[in-house]
């Protein structure tokens, strides 16, 4: 009953901010008004997101011990390729014809790792399915 309440009403509030976006004029700039609400409520939904994904399977392990070993397994492996992304990644600052506050050297070196990241488990994602499938035609 307590979880059907929280969805509803984080729905609710994500509804009521939709339509508050879309009928709520704009700025001097053309900017809708409400945008900054928005993307504070995104950040919001991120984190409990965030969160929930990695507390559930943290009490799913301390339930029952033995199927956690490959959820353990599982984020080994991710922090591992995190970690590979991280020292891939090039922290040299661009070059640009205007002066970038963003071109600084431990923005440039989590950027690079966060593309590097996704091209390693786009790649990791590829290769197992191509796999899979050979696998399956030898069986």
């Amino acid at each position: 009953m307590l979880r059907r309440l929280i969805i509803i009403i984080l729905g609710a509030i994500s509804v009521i901010l939709g339509i508050l976006y879309y009928s709520g004029g704009e700025m001097a700039g053309g900017e809708p008004v409400y945008t900054n609400h928005i993307l504070i409520w995104a950040a919001i939904l991120a984190v409990l997101a965030a969160g929930m994904s990695l507390l559930f399977p943290l009490a799913q392990i301390i339930a029952n011990p033995k199927r956690g070993r490959g959820t353990l397994i599982g984020i080994l492996g991710l922090v591992i390729v995190a970690l590979i992304a991280y020292s891939m990644a090039s922290s040299q600052p661009l070059e640009f014809t205007t002066p970038n506050p963003d071109n600084v050297a431990p923005v440039l070196k989590n950027a690079g790792a966060g593309l590097i990241t996704m091209y390693l488990l786009v790649g990791i994602g590829l290769v197992s399915i191509i796999f899979t499938e050979v696998s399956k035609s030898f069986k």
